[in-house]
């Protein structure tokens, strides 16, 4: 009775805006989704005109305007999703802090620099640089996946998910008005602030304890690239990952096109690409969110499941639809139905892989997902040139069902992964 009454002593003292002892994670949490809201903003804004950008340094070709934008959107994500598991590895040797810390730092400096850029190659050479010494996307994943007690994984995954589409959804509009303001090379002066004020909330904000300063934690699970290898449930996830990101950014480029082979008037092509694109992230946004929390209550492999044969129901009737309308209503269907499955991936390997091994498997995880999200526009635009636009909706079709059977056959935790994981108190096999 004692205890319980000291107990509620302390909770009474404790000041409202103080987290449970329990739930100190979360603070973490939040000061790195509010950075990560404020650098994607930043980041994301300045790249619908990058085109623009392009012509400007004397690109005027639009064909070739065109294959230097596609070539200089991809370049980055490409890099810095082949040298994600570097970074992590690095993050657990040296300190989570400093990692994110480095990252942002390259975001702040290299993004400015874009404003000084005299010809595209030179901003080659800055995308580039950015790809390779940044990551921060890919580091921030990893972080989150570390934060939170086992069970919970998926939820700050999924929060930090949310977090990343929510900033694509108003930066656009953000970056339409701030280039309008001050001029298109001023604006890269902009995003680089955002990206400081990030890099300051982790500096002052992000409280590190001595375990993520690196080397407090001994062991061979610890940045241990074979440990996890080894297990079949982690080949398993890479594929997923790699293929429900290829999914999700296959059309999204060619969205414009495929609306103005429908019922849609040439002058309302635009603001109708804006709205299906808009609305699908709002509903993708929701739909990370809240699997996410929900995988810390109930099993998230069935979840994925379903979610994966919910996309393959939603793409298929998209490539054969003949009102714009009805793409919309498809498009917001499929963010809400399989918007979830990239979070709810995660959610099953923060249950599955090792406790101390999860820093630099969630680095090559969403790693090796950025890069699904950077190869699929260039692929999907060569099945576009040679078939047809709708044959991407197909595609993807069969990708769902294709990565439903491979998860539903290697993502069910076997005796390995619980040996694994038992000395850092796994759940009960019936959690799984």
């Amino acid at each position: 009775m004692r205890g319980d009454g000291d107990g509620g002593a302390v909770a009474a003292r404790r000041p409202f805006w103080r987290l449970d002892p329990d739930q100190e994670w979360r603070r973490n949490l939040y000061i790195v989704m509010v950075a990560v809201f404020a650098s994607f903003t930043g980041f994301t804004f300045v790249m619908p005109f990058l085109p623009l950008y392009i012509q400007e340094l004397g690109v005027t070709d639009p064909g070739d305007a065109a294959l230097w934008s596609g070539f200089l959107f991809g370049v980055s994500p490409l890099l810095s999703g082949l040298l994600a598991p570097l970074w992590a590895i690095l993050a657990e040797r040296h300190g989570r802090k400093a990692m994110m810390q480095r990252a942002l730092g390259v975001f702040i400096f290299v993004i400015a620099g874009m404003a000084f850029a005299t010809n595209v190659y030179q901003l080659l050479a800055l995308r580039v640089l950015l790809g390779v010494f940044g990551g921060f996307g890919v580091m921030a994943v990893a972080l989150a996946s570390t934060l939170a007690p086992r069970e919970q994984v998926g939820e700050a995954v999924g929060l930090l998910q949310a977090t990343q589409l929510a900033s694509g959804i108003g930066a656009p509009l953000l970056g339409g008005v701030v280039v309008d303001a001050v001029g298109l090379e001023r604006s890269f002066f902009v995003a680089s602030a955002l990206c400081l004020a990030g890099f300051l909330l982790i500096t002052f904000a992000y409280r590190e304890d001595r375990e993520e300063r690196g080397g407090a934690k001994a062991g061979p699970a610890r940045g241990a690239l074979r440990q996890y290898l080894r297990l079949p449930i982690f080949v398993g996830l890479l594929v997923a990952i790699f293929t429900i990101q290829f999914i999700d950014r296959s059309f999204g480029p060619l969205l414009p096109l495929y609306i103005a082979t429908l019922d849609a008037p040439a002058g309302r092509i635009g603001s109708i690409t804006g709205a299906v694109m808009t609305l699908g992230a709002v509903a993708g946004t929701f739909a990370a969110a809240y699997v996410g929390r929900l995988s810390s209550r109930l099993a998230p492999r069935p979840l994925l499941l379903w979610s994966l044969g919910a996309g393959a129901l939603c793409c298929l009737p998209i490539a054969f639809v003949g009102h714009w309308w009805e793409l919309l209503a498809l498009r917001v269907l499929l963010g809400l139905l399989a918007g979830g499955a990239l979070t709810l991936a995660y959610a099953v390997g923060g249950r599955a892989l090792p406790e101390g091994a999860r820093m630099g498997a969630f680095g090559v995880l969403a790693g090796l997902g950025q890069i699904g999200g950077a190869v699929s526009p260039m692929i999907t635009g060569l099945l576009a040139r040679w078939a047809s636009l709708g044959a991407i909706f197909v595609v993807d079709a069969a990708l769902y069902l294709l990565i439903l059977a491979w998860s539903w056959r290697t993502l069910a935790p076997g005796p390995r992964e619980r040996a694994a994981r038992a000395p850092d108190g796994a759940l009960p096999a019936e959690h799984d």
